[in-house]
């Protein structure tokens, strides 16, 4: 392994590493090379596990990059597989977006979330360096199709625990409450549902004793998932 040093003061002093855990298949010599480039003077380690690098590697070392198929193979363990990489800030390096959601998934779940990060190898040379660059600095950037993704499981989510929290109510009431949660106002209800003012108000009193909240918002927040849940 090839160490870098620069002098600073008239000191001897070992620059900052980039390291790439995994067997090359994901993070290519090629790229190895474009790293060099945007980061000279960086030592660039390369070892196939974690451990490896652990037993190793010199200090400090500012990234880490975890080739998808390294991550694959210690996926059972998720991101405690991790916990003990000496580097500052983690990436995924991946080409499989599947892969990527589920360590996605796993981040925000992780308490210490900051530290993780993830680089799609399948982007345009300046796109791929600006996010290379923002991990360096200990930044994530979450490409779109995740944040999409992510929304629509939430919804799904959503959707799901509205159905079991509000078995109990009348088709009519689950469409009242269902506007509620939207947003909209009695009057407003009453004209989607051609229903009087009068009537709406009294499907919401049903409502909100059957659901046992004390109001129309959080009626709305049980139907949404984000309020008291029901026993």
């Amino acid at each position: 392994m090839t160490r870098i040093f620069v002098r600073v003061g008239g000191f001897q002093m070992t620059t900052v590493s980039i390291a790439i855990i995994g067997n090359g298949l994901t993070v290519s010599t090629k790229c190895e090379e474009l790293i060099k480039l945007e980061f000279p003077g960086t030592d660039i380690i390369r070892v196939e596990t974690v451990e490896a690098l652990t037993s190793c590697a010199p200090r400090p070392i500012k990234l880490a990059l975890i080739e998808q198929e390294a991550f694959s193979d210690a996926d059972s363990e998720g991101l405690e597989s991790l916990k003990q990489c000496p580097a500052d800030h983690i990436a995924l390096a991946y080409l499989d977006d599947t892969l990527a959601l589920r360590f996605l998934e796993q981040i925000t779940s992780h308490n210490d979330p900051d530290r993780f990060g993830i680089l799609p190898m399948n982007l345009q040379y300046d796109c791929w360096t600006y996010m290379l660059r923002l991990l360096f600095l200990g930044q994530c950037c979450v490409p779109q199709v995740f944040l999409t993704r992510q929304g629509s499981v939430v919804a799904a989510q959503r959707k799901s625990h509205a159905n079991m929290t509000t078995t109990q109510l009348t088709p009519r009431e689950r469409e009242v409450l269902e506007l509620v949660a939207s947003g909209k106002q009695n009057k407003l209800i009453a004209v989607d549902l051609q229903l009087s003012e009068h009537t709406v108000k009294l499907h919401m009193h049903h409502i909100i004793k059957k659901l046992g909240v004390r109001n129309r918002t959080e009626a709305a927040g049980v139907f949404l998932g984000r309020g008291q849940s029901l026993a």
